[in-house]
């Protein structure tokens, strides 16, 4: 059976008992103290050493990028013109800045990683009840796949995390410009515009329910084939680590896990909705944002590439909107068995990680590798 690395394990197991004891006291109360846990990740990602989907290609891309670009350059696709660099323009802008420093690849890396998973854990802080069970929810896998994977899309869903204080203020300006700075990072963040008037939709339990089979319904289509924009939005990735990456359960066919995923992320939302408006403030918001995950997901469940890059800037803000599900249960009792269910599958989802993708990751006791001690 395989495992992580020990300091991913440790990590899991401290952030758990951050979340035991969030869940099973009889007042609600956050730890501090996790954002221990939360800078010792930022260090392991930051300084990785040739581990991540990605990884060989992100270093060649800062020596070429530093050595061949110049700002005027880089400055051009601020606009989102088409010019000759390939990547978006504020992260070749921020490794050029690092290049000319002098400094190698893991100080940019690092710089990344502090700005990808900061902004995520503050807004677990800011809108979950259980935040350390949140982070363990995203963790699995976008932890890996993302702020220690393809870093550009881990610094655009920091900053879309960002952006729902400005949702729920109802100051569109600043989204708008948090927005462009995602998009700055990772374009495919233009797909999460809609979100600002989308989480006011008034759901209910019977309406979640039907939406979503009806996408379910739509999944044999393959309506995305019919809309040629989105390949604008969410290109075909350069780097063929991150494609093969996230393609691997694709190619197996038949049943994938993230649909087992949203069938889990649906029975809590369908199951708990009416409890969770009452009780929880802005509950809707994350509830509806991990709705269109969950419908985005299965109309575009036949591209490996749509059903990733565009359903997962929606499909994370489950990790706020099922704690905050569990939080409303009124009957002590049942919210415990529920926080342990949840918990539970963040067990099962660490060997399912470990087992399936760590090794060609390189995030195995064997084979990861750090900078601060190798």
């Amino acid at each position: 059976m395989q495992i992580l690395h020990p300091v991913f394990t440790v990590s899991v197991l401290f952030m758990m008992a951050f979340s035991v004891m969030e869940g099973y006291q009889n007042q609600y109360k956050n730890y501090k103290e996790a954002w221990f846990v939360i800078m010792a990740l930022i260090l392991f990602s930051g300084f990785r050493m040739n581990a991540g989907a990605d990884y060989g290609s992100y270093t060649t891309m800062y020596q070429y990028y530093g050595l061949t670009a110049t700002y005027p350059q880089i400055l051009e696709g601020a606009t989102f013109k088409t010019t000759d660099i390939e990547v978006e323009w504020l992260f070749v802008l921020i490794g050029k800045v690092f290049f000319d420093l002098g400094m190698p690849f893991h100080y940019f890396s690092f710089f990344i990683a502090i700005i990808s998973i900061i902004p995520k854990f503050y807004s677990f802080q800011k809108n979950s009840v259980y935040p350390a069970l949140s982070w363990l929810l995203y963790m699995f896998p976008q932890y890996f796949t993302s702020d220690a994977g393809q870093i550009r899309q881990g610094v655009a869903m920091g900053l879309v995390f960002l952006s729902l204080e400005f949702i729920k203020q109802r100051r569109l300006i600043p989204f708008l410009i948090v927005i462009y700075l995602s998009m700055s990072f990772h374009k495919s963040s233009v797909i999460f515009i809609p979100a600002y008037w989308f989480v006011r939709y008034n759901f209910n339990s019977r309406s979640i329910l039907t939406v979503i089979l009806i996408c379910m319904a739509l999944s044999p289509l393959k309506l995305f084939n019919y809309m040629g924009f989105l390949n604008s939005v969410a290109p075909e990735e350069i780097y063929a680590g991150y494609t093969d990456y996230i393609a691997l359960q694709h190619s197996r066919g038949g049943v994938m896990f993230t649909d087992l995923l949203c069938l889990l992320y649906t029975y809590f939302l369908v199951m708990y909705d009416k409890q969770a408006c009452a009780k929880i403030p802005y509950y809707e918001y994350g509830r509806n944002l991990t709705v269109a995950g969950i419908c985005i997901y299965f109309i575009m469940r036949g591209s490996p590439i749509f059903s990733s890059r565009l359903t997962s800037i929606y499909l994370v803000f489950s990790a706020i909107a099922l704690p905050n599900a569990v939080a409303a249960v009124g009957n002590l009792q049942m919210r415990r068995y529920l926080y342990t269910t949840l918990l539970a599958f963040v067990v099962f989802y660490y060997f399912v990680y470990a087992e399936m993708q760590a090794d060609k990751a390189n995030y195995t006791p064997g084979s990861y590798r750090n900078f601060i001690w190798s």
